[in-house]
């Protein structure tokens, strides 16, 4: 059974800033990645390309390479591949942030796609964390 309850971040993990708080609508932390991505724009048949700048176990923003010219609520699914694992997830464009950076929400995902998706969410914050345990503090202003 699915846990309806929005995810609390860990203490290591780097979400996205999310702004003014108050009038933040998701659900789910954003994990900044950066690796290519392709969104199959299902009713029409044509591919853009990109670069996924976040993720969510609810969605994912794209920046994409050429100008994107479809409006909301088009019908995706959206093609990538993170720390060697490959996902297909299909979905609905959300938002359009510019003339090149959509938000996709994920739509009907399986529970086993569901759990693919959290385990790579999970990796992001472990690695996040060992690196930040490993880097350096800031040393104090002495002035």
């Amino acid at each position: 059974m699915l846990n309806s309850q929005p995810l609390a971040p860990p203490a290591s993990s780097a979400p996205v800033p999310q702004g003014n708080a108050p009038h933040e609508r998701r659900a789910q932390v954003r994990h900044v990645v950066d690796t290519f991505a392709a969104i199959f724009l299902v009713k029409i048949g044509s591919t853009h390309t990109g670069r996924i700048l976040d993720l969510s176990l609810g969605g994912c923003r794209i920046h994409t390479d050429e100008r994107f010219k479809v409006g909301i609520y088009t019908r995706v699914e959206t093609e990538f591949r993170l720390e060697g694992l490959p996902f297909r997830l299909g979905g609905v464009i959300q938002a359009i942030h510019d003339h090149n950076t959509i938000g996709i929400r994920f739509l009907d995902l399986s529970e086993r796609k569901r759990q693919q998706v959290q385990e790579l969410i999970d990796e992001i914050e472990l690695m996040r964390a060992a690196k930040a345990s490993t880097e350096p503090a800031p040393a104090a202003d002495r002035s």
